[in-house]
């Protein structure tokens, strides 16, 4: 489920997070995840979208740590809400 956190728009891409910075200077940051989803193991890939700005490598890697904290938020919410299939379970109950 996607989600909008510290103002990144974060959602799952295949095994992967993918977290994009929705303000200007924009870039999207590729984190690969523990085989549990608990976990960030390593950012795999960071681009840029746009180019908005100055210095894009001092940019990319000043904004990844915003980035990584927007994704162990979302990582923990989809273990408290139990993702995809809690949320589908939830939804069996009120129905």
């Amino acid at each position: 489920m996607k989600r909008i956190i510290n103002g990144f728009e974060v959602d799952w891409a295949s095994e992967c997070v993918f977290a994009e910075q929705q303000t200007a200077p924009n870039y999207g940051y590729l984190f690969e995840v523990s085989a549990d989803r608990k976990r960030i193991v390593r950012c795999a890939h960071v681009s840029a979208i746009g180019g908005d700005s100055d210095n894009p490598s001092r940019d990319a890697e000043r904004l990844e740590k915003g980035a990584r904290q927007a994704v162990e938020e979302f990582l923990g919410c989809e273990r408290e809400s139990g993702g995809l299939v809690g949320w589908w379970r939830r939804r069996q109950k009120i129905a």
